[in-house]
């Protein structure tokens, strides 16, 4: 329960502990419950969802409070990374100019781009897919895109030598990517076999990106991580809007 907590708390706005000090095999421990962490996301999300449905929302208003319950609550951790690494990324600069413009605070042009984007793409896919069938597809989305998070650190080279991703990676174990994937077969075989089919598709997107960021990195960093955690998250939507009828 304890590494639970840790990454909970780390990946939402949610707080359990009082706790002041953080050791490397804290984060490190906690990686195989990241499937955990995204279900508990994904009902939430999937539970707003239903109650705006409930309510008789209009369809663009349940779209933009959904974007609106996931910063409340989960907050904009994925998307600093995403923004972070659209800024290095898309410079066309070498790669140590990259990793120094995504690990500078200021917000640039590509970020502001990309965010932009990301969100007209989450919007219209909430709005196109089916309203019900959407509460199941958020549970298995974050389910699924948080359990890739668990490859990115055990199974891919770390860009830098020093950040907050180095604490994850330091003493994360090959079994904790067979112990996450096993979690995530079972949670989201459990919504219905379509979505299993859509996080199997979404997988593969992500794999292609991946590759891509380590060709232009040398690695991944905690920023690629949050980067692909919102493509997959938005890949999974829009193949769910073709896949899940």
């Amino acid at each position: 329960m304890y590494h639970f907590i840790t990454c909970l708390e780390f990946l939402t706005r949610l707080r359990f502990s009082q706790r002041t000090e953080w050791h490397d095999d804290d984060f490190s421990r906690s990686v195989p419950y990241f499937p955990l962490v995204g279900l508990v996301m994904g009902l939430f999300m999937g539970a707003v969802n239903y109650g705006l449905v409930w309510l008789n929302t209009p369809t663009f208003m349940r779209a933009v409070l959904l974007i609106l319950a996931e910063l409340v609550i989960i907050g904009a951790l994925m998307y600093d990374g995403f923004m972070d690494t659209s800024d290095g990324v898309f410079s066309a600069r070498n790669r140590e100019r990259m990793l120094e413009i995504m690990k500078d605070s200021h917000v640039g042009s590509n970020a502001v781009i990309a965010l932009v984007c990301l969100v007209l793409l989450k919007v219209a896919a909430y709005t196109c897919l089916d309203p019900l069938k959407l509460s199941y597809a958020l549970v298995a989305a974050f389910v699924a895109t948080r359990t890739y998070m668990v490859l990115y650190i055990v199974n891919y080279p770390y860009a830098r030598k020093t950040g907050i991703g180095h604490m994850f990676k330091a003493y994360a174990k090959p079994i904790y990517t067979y112990i996450a994937f096993a979690l995530c077969l079972a949670i989201v075989f459990g919504c219905g076999l379509p979505y299993l089919y859509v996080a199997a598709a979404t997988f593969v997107v992500c794999q292609f990106i991946a590759q891509f960021l380590v060709k232009q990195l040398g690695g991944l960093t905690g920023d690629t991580w949050g980067f692909l955690t919102e493509c997959g998250l938005v890949t999974y939507l829009i193949l769910g809007v073709y896949m899940l009828k």
